[in-house]
């Protein structure tokens, strides 16, 4: 049994508990609750509401057979109140059912920052889910009750594993919240998919997370002084707490497909014994490798042994030692580090990689171990001492895979070309992709490789950093034909969270020193399991369909270092995928005669277009464009393909629009499908213009005049849909974009589109104003302050309902010496 799994009693009966919305507390009245599911993709905090984000009457998740999914059900109420328990009802669809045992959940746990994550001391991360100094959610916390204060939010994951037995279709059931103030309950269903990803153990994905359970990490001593399981659960390693404890990590390990063993090779071997003579001939003595190889292979944890030895020593980058055992005055054996060009190196390395290799090779190893040279190597010394220790172990054990973490080009590149296993950092990755690119075509591993850096605009796993974004490396390795990730820290837990400069990096599992035989779980090590897990449907499609999966990963991670900042559409896509893994066709209608006869598809009403699906013939053209609009005839370029080799094609848009055409010649069209649904309210403003009280400058101009309501979302400030609004430092300017919708008409909501790549050039404040006349103007507040959506990109002004005929978006912005401007793009009205 998972020890995080709670095994939930049978509920009879099913009903969502009505929401209130007023927190206004009274000893005369019952306690005022409001309860809504939301997203494992996004953030909530102690002071969410249901409309920050994504608020829904039901948790409804999507899942292929053998996976996790998860999502929350958050509970508010204006006073105090303690959650006793959670349990649930089993999941049925007709007489199959998914039982209570593989659903499970935690309480949600916040960490205070103290600022945001930054590198360097300048290069900040881009789009941070909010500001720092707060308090930010990460911990999964394994009591299995809490209290909760008055008027703040309390979030609870909600996990769901859906065993490799059940059948395809839509599981229905109930969350059941009891608490000291009455009990709530949440509809809960799952879209099972019939397609199995593999276990862990049998997967192509390779998941490196470098652990300190064992002991150090080849030279990195712990800081304190303290080892850093002593330090943090007070036992130490291979005592029977510390045996109970890696219980948990083998299931933590099996659930979360982290199926890497990390080996201190040198930690183990002393651990066990090994000692060298006085003339440096060595004893090994593998024990206690044995012992921990045995005990996480036994519990089916294993793909890939890491045999951790790399060069060492505070200056490694430059100097390059070598990590040896030697005995040293007192006749004790201990670590040493010396000249990797030394007597003493090419001895320890004849030794040390012989018995190794001979070992390996006794225990049936060979195809799942791997190994080091060194970290990052840099400049002439880093070139010179990796090519050199490289050589020396090769010389001993050809056939053994080597690779390494790099960053620094162009010795990455060319280490690239030498090593078996490509593990490029993702900043040097997706700015000088070709050399990898080239290896990995060759049939060598590459797995993408994060740490304290990227920060930036890239993907990482930082606790500031949307939810989303640790989801998306796994999709970005899939769209990048990856087979793996490295994060150089899973556990380091003697760096505070205060001194760590970017949030998180130290380590991605909490300690639970309440419960010493638990590791705390976080979000962020969800969501990477569900990208990994994402990956492996994606890989199942490539079997079948490897363009279209190909193009359907692009549509999320289109071009290095662009991704999608929509939650919304990252499912709608996953959703394609799950659905044509599963054999589903892509969308019903085939369209290729209307485009055949010059006419563009009119899908009937407003639409979310999320792509369009061609397939062609033994013709096709060498470059397309995808346009979309509102009205048929102002037409916007919403997706493009640049180098089109025929076969399968899937353009991913995220658009919205009633109108959809192929910019091409349409010789060997065979389909042509749009993949979307029609939008649940209709956009106010769909394609009209509008004024400006300023002057956008040529460099960011709103060239046609619509670019806020064509539909079409900029990714990036490159793509040219964006347009700016531009400062000086420390000055504040105000600024209105207003419309005119031809006559009177009811208006609740706008919706403004926050620039996704960097949040230092969004707007402060957004209010929205009505009119009658266009010259007599009404706040009808609230303003606004930050996004407020589930991506945490959008500005939702939500009012009471009012006719009128003139609405102005209003906003303000101080400008800093970062950020001169405000990028504006998509406005929507209902």
């Amino acid at each position: 049994m998972r020890p995080s799994r709670v095994l939930a009693t049978i509920l009879v009966t099913a009903s969502i508990t009505a929401v209130s919305t007023s927190l206004t507390p009274s000893l005369a009245q019952p306690a005022q609750t409001q309860l809504w599911a939301a997203r494992a993709a996004t953030h909530v905090f102690p002071d969410s509401l249901p409309g920050d984000t994504g608020g829904a009457s039901t948790l409804a998740l999507d899942s292929a057979r053998n996976e996790f999914e998860a999502g929350q059900v958050v509970i508010r109420r204006d006073r105090a109140f303690t959650i006793k328990r959670v349990s649930f009802s089993p999941l049925t669809a007709g007489f199959r059912q998914i039982p209570p045992s593989e659903l499970s959940y935690n309480f949600v746990k916040f960490t205070a920052l103290n600022h945001n994550s930054v590198f360097g001391g300048n290069q900040y991360v881009y789009a941070p889910s909010r500001p720092a100094p707060d308090d930010f959610p990460d911990g999964l916390s394994n009591d299995r009750s809490t209290t909760v204060e008055a008027n703040q939010a309390q979030p609870i994951w909600i996990r769901v594993h859906v065993p490799k037995y059940v059948a395809g279709g839509i599981y229905r059931g109930t969350v059941r919240i009891e608490t000291d103030r009455g009990t709530e309950t949440v509809p809960l269903s799952v879209n099972v998919r019939p397609v199995t990803i593999p276990d862990a153990k049998d997967s192509g994905f390779t998941d490196v997370e470098w652990t300190l359970f064992f002991g150090t990490v080849s030279w990195q001593e712990p800081s304190s002084g303290v080892e850093t399981m002593l330090a943090n659960y007070g036992f130490s390693p291979f005592t029977p707490k510390w045996w109970k404890l890696m219980e948990d990590y083998a299931d933590l390990r099996r659930d979360y497909r982290n199926n890497n063993l990390t080996l201190p090779m040198n930690t183990l071997l002393l651990a066990g014994g090994t000692t060298v003579d006085a003339d440096g001939k060595a004893h090994f003595d593998f024990s206690k490798i044995d012992q921990v190889v045995k005990f996480f292979t036994d519990r089916g944890t294993v793909s890939r042994l890491e045999g951790f030895w790399v060069n060492a020593g505070p200056g490694y980058w430059t100097t390059w030692d070598v990590e040896t055992l030697a005995r040293n005055a007192s006749g004790k054996t201990v670590k040493k580090n010396v000249p990797w060009t030394s007597p003493e190196a090419d001895s320890w390395i004849k030794q040390y990689v012989a018995a190794v290799r001979d070992h390996v090779q006794a225990k049936g190893w060979s195809s799942k171990w791997w190994m080091h040279v060194g970290d990052e190597p840099q400049g002439d010394q880093g070139r010179e001492g990796w090519n050199g220790i490289y050589a020396k172990i090769k010389a001993v054990w050809p056939e053994v895979k080597i690779g390494d973490a790099t960053f620094h080009d162009p010795v990455a590149s060319e280490v690239a070309q030498t090593e078996d296993i490509l593990i490029p950092n993702l900043l040097n990755y997706e700015t000088n992709p070709k050399t990898f690119d080239a290896e990995r075509a060759k049939g060598k591993d590459l797995w993408l490789y994060n740490c304290n850096i990227p920060t930036l605009g890239f993907l990482n796993r930082f606790i500031d950093q949307p939810e989303y974004y640790q989801r998306l490396i796994g999709w970005l390795a899939a769209a990048r034909n990856a087979n793996g990730h490295l994060h150089w820290a899973f556990n380091n837990w003697n760096i505070s969270m205060d001194e760590q400069d970017v949030k998180g990096d130290y380590w991605i599992v909490n300690v639970d020193k309440k419960h010493p035989n638990l590791l705390e779980r976080t979000i962020r090590l969800e969501s990477q399991r569900d990208g990994i897990e994402d990956w492996e449907v994606v890989n199942l499609l490539k079997k079948t369909h490897p363009q279209l999966a190909m193009d359907l990963a692009k549509a999320l991670v289109s071009t290095p270092g662009t991704f999608t900042g929509d939650v919304t559409f990252l499912d709608r896509i996953r959703t394609l995928v799950l659905d044509a893994a599963a054999g589903k066709p892509m969308a019903a209608e085939n369209l290729a005669a209307t485009i055949k006869s010059g006419t563009a598809v009119d899908l009937g009403s407003q639409q979310q277009v999320d792509g369009v699906y061609l397939n062609w013939g033994t013709t096709h053209p060498a470059a397309y464009t995808i346009e979309t609009s509102y009205d048929g005839v102002n037409w916007v370029t919403a997706g493009k393909r640049t180098a089109a080799d025929g076969g399968e094609d899937f353009v991913g848009l995220n658009a919205k629009a009633r109108y959809v055409r192929l910019n091409a010649p349409v010789d060997g069209l065979l389909e042509f499908k749009v993949a979307g649904a029609p939008l649940p309210r209709t956009n106010l403003v769909a394609g009209l213009t509008y004024q400006k009280s300023w002057e956008p400058p040529s460099g960011f101009p709103d060239s046609t005049g619509r670019e806020s309501t064509d539909g079409v979302i900029s990714d990036n400030w490159g793509d040219g849909r964006p347009y700016v609004i531009q400062g000086k430092a420390g000055e504040t300017k105000s600024f209105d974009v207003s419309f005119d919708l031809g006559a009177a008409k009811t208006v609740h909501e706008v919706d403004v589109q926050g620039y996704v790549e960097y949040a230092g050039y969004r707007p402060d404040t957004v209010r929205v104003l009505t009119s009658d006349d266009g010259s007599n103007w009404t706040d009808r507040g609230p303003v606004v302050t930050r996004p407020n959506d589930a991506s945490g990109n959008r500005y939702l002004v939500r009012f009471a309902p009012v006719r009128a005929q003139h609405v102005k978006v209003a906003f303000t912005r101080t400008f800093t010496p970062s950020a001169d401007g405000v990028f504006l793009d998509d406005i929507e009205m209902y």
